[in-house]
């Protein structure tokens, strides 16, 4: 026995669930389509943080830099954050 309890049921109970399912704000398309169909917004605001995605240091990085610093983005009150908003 290793000590981790086990059940029979994995799924979240409802009470749970419903503290998770609520949202302040809008809902935001945070798919990596979304993003994409929005690139130049992307490199834009990258850009006013000072992260040039042309350059070579950039391109040698590791890519979850990158990806952390895109998420930010869609966190922050930016352009990108706008666009992704499902109305």
């Amino acid at each position: 026995m290793t000590g981790v309890p086990i059940y029979a049921d994995y799924r979240v109970p409802p009470e749970v669930q419903a503290k998770t399912a609520q949202v302040d704000g809008p809902t935001l398309d945070m798919s990596w389509l979304a993003i994409v169909s929005h690139w130049r917004l992307v490199v834009a605001e990258l850009l006013t943080r000072g992260i040039d995605l042309h350059r070579r240091d950039v391109l040698d990085g590791p890519w979850l830099s990158v990806r952390a610093a895109i998420f930010d983005l869609i966190d922050s009150p930016t352009r990108l954050r706008e666009v992704l908003k499902r109305r």
